[in-house]
């Protein structure tokens, strides 16, 4: 296994329950649930829009259409809404979404790639 410092420190943690960062040009959301941490793709599988907000607890919701992922799984768990009961056009593409490895060293989180 290969680890990647992010340049996270664990006292952000101490403020804030997750953060977006930049791993191999892609925005990863890493967040602290329960006390263990957690990464994944920071981009929604419906059409591509970023998770930077709306997360609580062990989800993260996209703010365009409404669909949740569980962060420790990658798992979506409530699907995209353009209208009631119409099937998107768009929702094709990979799910569940990427998770990685996190470990603590130093004060610091690494993902592993």
């Amino acid at each position: 296994m290969t680890y990647q410092r992010v340049g996270i420190s664990t006292k952000i943690f101490e403020k804030t329950n997750h953060y977006i960062t930049w791993l191999n040009s892609r925005p990863i959301l890493v967040a602290k649930v329960e006390g263990k941490y957690y990464a994944m793709d920071a981009v929604c599988s419906h059409m591509g829009c970023a998770l930077l907000e709306n997360v609580s607890g062990k989800y993260a919701e996209c703010p365009a259409h409404g669909a949740k992922y569980d962060i420790t799984t990658g798992e979506r768990v409530t699907e995209a809404m353009i209208k009631p009961d119409v099937k998107c056009e768009y929702d094709n593409n990979t799910v569940p979404l990427k998770t990685f490895r996190v470990k603590e060293s130093n004060g610091f989180l690494e993902i592993e790639i």
